[in-house]
């Protein structure tokens, strides 16, 4: 059913945003912050800043007051 869905390693992810650096900071909200990351068109692996497919990358906040069903929208 979802078989077009891609898993992504948290490593993925840190690389994708260039280790959550503050450049790549979307924006900031209850539930954690968002981050802007690229990554390789039809895969997980990272790329330089600007190539490939931009995605965006939500941290959670362990101490928010947000639900988790928010997190998932």
């Amino acid at each position: 059913m979802y078989s077009h869905l891609k898993q992504f390693t948290f490593l993925d992810l840190k690389l994708a945003t260039r280790d959550f650096r503050p450049e790549s900071l979307l924006e900031e909200g209850g539930f954690g912050c968002l981050f802007k990351g690229w990554v390789k068109e039809n895969e997980t692996a990272p790329v330089k800043p600007g190539t490939g497919l931009t995605v965006a990358v939500k941290t959670l906040n362990l101490d928010g007051f947000q639900c988790h069903k928010e997190l998932l929208v």
